[in-house]
């Protein structure tokens, strides 16, 4: 027996469809729910012991990918039904007082424009409180209400796909903190990075949908491990051509470990990118304790893992762009034991 819910019979009767009082804890008991029945399990077999099968057999293929997508829908709805998130919820609703003849080049010039309102540039935090008030947000706001106009060619292509959604990322960020009023801890609202979204050439993007849908090509999302998209999702057509690791030292998430914000242009992303990773390696990114011999690690490098290429290509990234010479020393000698450094959720505000 199944309940009629919203998850589409994806629980079953007594699995906990009903909503407690702390949503916090709806996550946790959905997640577990969904590790009990193998669901994290299944996805990983489908991406990894069946490919051979797949190369030849199309039947098993679409069997299989059905099966996936199936999941993949079911986890996805499954947490924004737990998080009250209505597909319709987008930050950048209603009608636009402007039309621009290109919605994304108008919102690159108004993010840069945020941003330089907002960035403290001494401390790389953000004045949340004098930006609520200021002129370039009143005109970032209007700026993203035409982005729901976009045509897939208005964004891009290559760098310039991938700056628009980098910039896109941070700019979402600083409009959520402000608009869900969060202070403290960024994680103190439950499911923000699911919550804060815009409408995007009529389609909806979460910040998690921008970071692990669109700039990590549909990879799942470390936590939840599921992957944000299904197969035939019309916004896989918007992904950008390659995952760059970089990118990882140019999303900020409203934290303080985040790395440091900044504006990047398609023109010369590549270089942005590889100075993002020096402020980041060169900041608070990596630590050494000499008395302990460790090479702390920010939290960045184990969440995404994978993406760096494991760890001896995140050692080598490190030794490419550190200048402290102690950490140059020790991972040249390859005797050291690595920690990871505990994440400081609070949010990245100068106020």
């Amino acid at each position: 027996m199944f309940l009629s819910s919203p998850l589409n019979g994806f629980f079953p009767a007594g699995a906990g469809c009903s909503r407690p009082t702390s949503t916090l804890s709806q996550l946790v008991r959905a997640r577990k729910f969904l590790v009990r029945r193998h669901v994290k399990g299944m996805i990983h077999n489908i991406d990894n012991n069946h490919l051979e099968q797949l190369e030849h057999s199309p039947h098993m293929r679409v069997k299989t990918m059905t099966l996936a997508d199936t999941l993949i829908r079911g986890g996805n709805r499954t947490f924004d039904f737990f998080l009250r998130i209505d597909p319709g919820d987008v930050l950048n609703a209603g009608t636009p007082t402007e039309k621009s003849s290109n919605p994304a080049r108008a919102m690159m010039k108004a993010s840069k424009s945020l941003l330089a309102d907002a960035l403290d540039p001494d401390t790389g935090l953000i004045d949340y409180r004098s930006l609520r008030e200021s002129d370039a947000y009143t005109q970032f706001r209007g700026i993203t209400r035409q982005l729901s106009a976009c045509k897939p060619g208005d964004l891009g292509h290559g760098p310039a796909l991938m700056a628009f959604w980098i910039n896109l990322y941070n700019a979402l960020i600083i409009d959520a903190v402000i608009s869900f009023g969060i202070q403290g801890s960024i994680m103190s609202r439950p499911g923000i990075f699911r919550q804060a979204a815009y409408n995007v050439g009529g389609l909806r993007f979460s910040a998690d949908e921008i970071e692990h849908g669109i700039l990590r090509r549909n990879r799942p999302n470390p936590v939840m491990h599921f992957r944000s998209f299904a197969a035939d999702d019309p916004r896989l057509s918007l992904m950008v051509d390659h995952l760059d690791p970089r990118i990882h030292f140019s999303l900020v998430c409203g934290a303080r470990s985040c790395p440091p914000i900044a504006f990047y242009d398609h023109e010369h992303l590549d270089r942005q990118l590889d100075q993002a990773a020096a402020a980041f390696i060169n900041g608070d990114g990596v630590h050494y304790l000499a008395e302990t011999n460790t090479l702390q690690l920010s939290k960045i490098f184990q969440w995404y893992l994978a993406d760096f290429g494991g760890l001896p290509a995140v050692l080598e990234l490190v030794q490419r762009h550190v200048h402290d010479m102690e950490v140059r020393s020790a991972l040249e000698s390859g005797d050291f034991k690595v920690r990871y450094l505990r994440y400081d959720w609070k949010v990245n505000s100068s106020a």
